[in-house]
Formats: structure tokens, C-alpha cells, sequence
């Protein structure tokens, strides 16, 4: 009889060793697209990773970084990434080395690929070579993903909800009545695929020439973002047949004495005043926007504590064909569209206190193509050439009670000196931002990127040489969105 053999446990750890990159002279990070997929990102936005590496600050308005241009409150989802000191507007982004930033202001990106789709994430801090130029900053581009000679894929969703959460103490602060938890749906979901592209028996057979890769990633996203203003109460609109008010108005224009000094005449002031001796205008907005404003909780400092109502939605497609001709020659073409309708409660590029009156619906789409064609023309020679086309636009119109169509008491009520081209009425400042309301838009943004470069390498001996050109065309279209309407002002 053979004899029991003793109980053994073996555990294995494997890792690939690091390299020491001993050529280029360039500070450089790379995340590779495990990495990307794995770690933990509170948007699945891959800006985030910029973060991590040394010598970078960030200057970010809140823990999310959102796709598109907004934010809840009506925020900019800048990139602000400080790399080795550089001014965030100085780093150049690209994707698959095509470009991938709005030239305006050069702080938001034209398109905002799945971190699913990524096979790697590199970020160039300083010294980098003459290839990369344009931008003073850092270099951030990333590669995305292709497909194998087998296939792969996998699906997923990100799940939040407000029913998980307990309630805030600033909701709760107001007892009469308390605000229910701010409202928050999240669904992230999607999926990719890639494999070899063949016909059994006819056309890559071995499975080694043709290869596609394809993601998409949906997003829909209900967040409320809470916010604090001031709000007329229910005498201040006239509830009794007057307006009345718990402090002294002057009814009459101010006069001013030997000093300097304005002052109200006397007999002119009063805590109500009658309608007829309200301004027409005055009406109208009480009509037009704050009959769709709430009472204010607290009606002696007239404080209005609500939530703001946003919606940032987002759908992307990246399909990707890799190719090998021969042994010499080989490419790939990759495409890339961004859908991103949003809804700003405080308006585009604002955050108003006083929520959804001003509100705005945003479109920010983005598409990207590129082509590449690489060529092995010996061993120690090889070229790459590729062509890239961006596009990327914000497109916002008012659709909460400051668009013109909305408010049409207002329209009749007012004669502008000249022709108001915004579909908007005027913004109202109070002397205090938690009671003024501002306006932007409508507004429309254009970004068009042509790109066309060509890379040389030749290894000599002990010497690697670099040879190549670029080529940019950009065209940028904008209106001015601000203040064609005009404000009203009160002192």
C-alpha cells in the first residue's frame, strides 16, 4: 500500500517587474487600462486619474467631474489640473493622438471616452519631446482599446438612489415644513465587445488580421443640488390687495443734499404700497416668475431654502477596426460620439439661488474620428501617419421662466432701447446675490478640429532619431450668451 503523502499549500504571487524607462527624458505617468478600470472613480470620468500622479494639483469645483460642460448649480466642469505649475488652460488633451479640447476657453473637452474603453491613460508632466507640442502644460492623451484574436466583453451598471441615503441636516434646519432628501437618481450601465473580424473558412481564417472593438456607456442622472436665496413673501406679492413690507420703502425719488448723500423726502416712505403705484414691469415679474417661486420658509428674512432640479444625462459609442495588411503595413480607424443633454436648474454658467426660474436645457455633443496607418519600412525605420476630426458644441436655450416665451407679462411690459436677440428677459439684481437672478443665453457654441500629423522614427546604432510635422485647422464659432437683455437693478 502506497502511504498518505503529507498535506502542502503553495501560494503564488505573480507581478510583471517594472521597467526603468532609461531613454526619454520626459516626467511621465501612465495608468494602464486595467488600472483605469479597476480603481475606484466617483464619476467613472477619466480626467480624475490626472489626479494621481506627482506634481499635480487640482483645482476641481466638487468631488463629481461630470461629462459635458455643467455641474450641478450651474458650475463649469473645467479641467483644472495644475501639472508641475502650468496653468490648467496649458495642458493639451487628445485621444489615439487626435485632439480632444474645446480651443475656446481651452478648459473642457470635446469628448469624454468610457473608462471601459481605455487600454491606456499617459501623462507627459515636462521635458517631453518636440512631438508633442501646441501646449505649454501637460500632455494627456489616451489610447483606447482594441480587439483581440479571441473574443471578449462584459457588461455593468453603477447604481444610486436617494431612498439610501438619510436625510441632510440643511433640509432638516426648516421645520415648518422640513425639505424631503435631496432627490438623486443614478444609473450608470453598459458594455463592450471586441473580437476578430473573419468569415469561417474564407477571410482571416488564423484570426490574426482584422480585429474590432465597440462600447457603449448611458448614463442617467436626476440630481438635486440644494440652495439658499431670497424670496418675497406672501404680503410682499400682494397677497392682501397691497404690498407690504416690514421695512420702510421710499415711494418717491431719492434726493440728494449738500453732501452727496441720497435720502428719501419726507412723507415718501411706507411699509405698503397700493398696486396702482406699482411699476407695470414690477407686476409682470411678480406674475411671470415668482407666482412659480416658492414662499420662503422664514417670511421675516424672507429666506427660501429648495432644491435646484438637474439632469445630466450621457451616451457614448467608440467603435474601433484594427487592421494588419502585411508584415510591413498595418492601421486602424476609430470613431467616437458623445450625447450629452443636460438640464441646469441655476442656468448655464450660473448658479442662481433662487433655482429652475432661470433654468436652462443644454446639448453638449462631441464626435471624434481618426485613422492611422502605420509602416515598418525596416527594422530600424518606421513611420505613422494619422488623420483626426473633432467636433464639439454647447448648445443651451431658457426654458425656465427668464425665456422670453415664458414670460410674456414681462415682454409686453418692457421697450428696450435695442433689439434683444437672446430670447430672454432682463435679470434682476437686488444688491445682494441671494436675491438677484441672472440669465445666459440662449447660446451657441461651435468647435471644429482638423489634424493631420506624420512621425519618423529612425534607430541608428546607440541613437534613436525623430523626424515628423503637424498640421492643425481650427475653427471656433460662439455668441455672446451674457447680458444682451439687459438687468434690472435696485439700490
Amino acid at each position: 500500500m502506497l502511504p498518505i503523502g503529507a498535506a502542502t499549500e503553495t501560494v503564488s504571487v505573480q507581478a510583471n517587474p517594472l521597467q526603468v524607462d532609461t531613454q526619454p527624458a520626459a516626467a511621465t505617468g501612465l495608468i494602464t487600462g486595467t488600472q483605469v478600470r479597476e480603481l475606484a472613480l466617483q464619476s467613472r470620468n477619466y480626467e480624475e486619474l490626472v489626479a494621481l500622479m506627482p506634481g499635480v494639483t487640482s483645482d476641481l469645483g466638487g468631488d463629481f467631474l461630470y461629462a459635458g460642460v455643467s455641474a450641478p448649480g450651474g458650475a463649469t466642469n473645467e479641467t483644472a489640473f495644475s501639472l508641475n505649475g502650468s496653468f490648467g488652460t496649458g495642458n493639451n488633451w487628445t485621444v489615439d493622438g487626435a485632439d480632444n479640447v474645446d480651443r475656446g476657453g481651452n478648459f473642457t473637452l470635446l469628448n469624454y471616452p468610457s473608462v471601459d474603453a481605455i487600454d491606456e491613460f499617459k501623462v507627459l508632466r515636462g521635458n517631453y519631446n518636440a512631438e508633442y507640442g501646441r501646449s505649454s502644460g501637460g500632455q494627456i492623451n489616451v489610447i483606447t482599446r482594441s480587439g483581440k484574436s479571441s473574443f471578449h466583453g462584459g457588461v455593468y451598471e453603477f447604481f444610486r438612489n436617494d431612498v439610501l441615503d438619510a436625510n441632510t441636516w440643511e433640509n432638516k434646519h426648516f421645520q415648518s415644513p422640513a425639505l424631503d432628501r435631496t432627490p438623486l437618481r443614478y444609473n450608470d450601465f453598459g458594455g463592450t465587445i471586441g473580437g476578430p473580424i473573419f468569415i469561417p473558412g474564407h477571410y482571416n481564417v488564423d484570426k490574426s488580421k482584422t480585429f474590432f472593438f465597440f462600447s457603449e456607456e448611458v448614463r442617467r442622472v436626476v440630481e438635486s443640488s440644494p440652495s439658499t436665496g431670497i424670496a418675497p413673501n406672501a404680503d410682499e406679492r400682494g397677497a392682501k390687495g397691497a404690498y407690504n413690507f416690514a421695512f420702510p420703502v421710499c415711494t418717491a425719488p431719492l434726493a440728494t443734499d449738500a453732501s452727496g448723500n441720497t435720502y428719501c423726502p419726507a412723507g415718501a416712505s411706507t411699509t405698503s404700497i397700493p398696486a396702482n403705484m406699482v411699476n407695470p414691469a414690477a407686476l409682470a415679474y411678480l406674475k411671470d416668475v415668482y407666482s412659480h417661486v416658492n414662499l420662503p420658509q422664514d417670511p421675516i428674512g424672507d429666506t427660501l431654502t429648495s432644491n435646484s432640479s438637474n439632469i445630466f444625462n450621457y451616451r457614448q459609442e467608440i467603435g474601433r477596426v484594427d487592421h494588419t495588411f502585411n508584415s510591413k503595413w498595418s492601421g486602424w480607424i476609430r470613431i467616437m460620439n458623445d450625447t450629452i443633454p443636460t438640464v441646469e436648474g441655476g442656468g448655464l454658467f450660473n448658479s442662481n439661488p433662487i433655482p429652475n426660474v432661470a433654468a436652462t436645457s443644454t446639448q453638449s455633443p462631441g464626435k471624434n474620428i481618426a485613422a492611422s496607418l502605420n509602416t515598418v519600412f525596416k527594422p530600424t525605420l518606421l513611420n505613422q501617419l494619422e488623420y483626426a476630426w473633432s467636433y464639439g458644441a454647447v448648445l443651451s436655450t431658457n426654458v425656465g421662466q427668464f425665456a422670453a416665451a415664458n414670460s410674456p407679462d414681462v415682454v409686453g411690459a418692457i421697450t428696450l432701447a435695442y433689439p434683444e436677440t437672446l430670447n430672454r428677459i432682463p435679470s434682476l439684481s437686488f444688491g445682494t446675490s441671494l436675491a438677484s437672478i441672472s440669465g445666459f443665453g440662449d447660446y451657441k457654441d461651435y468647435n471644429k478640429n482638423h489634424n493631420i500629423f506624420d512621425n519618423l522614427t529612425w534607430i541608428l546604432g546607440r541613437h534613436t532619431l525623430k523626424f515628423g510635422g503637424t498640421y492643425y485647422h481650427y475653427q471656433k464659432s460662439e455668441n455672446a450668451g451674457g447680458n444682451n437683455a439687459g438687468t434690472f437693478g435696485t439700490r
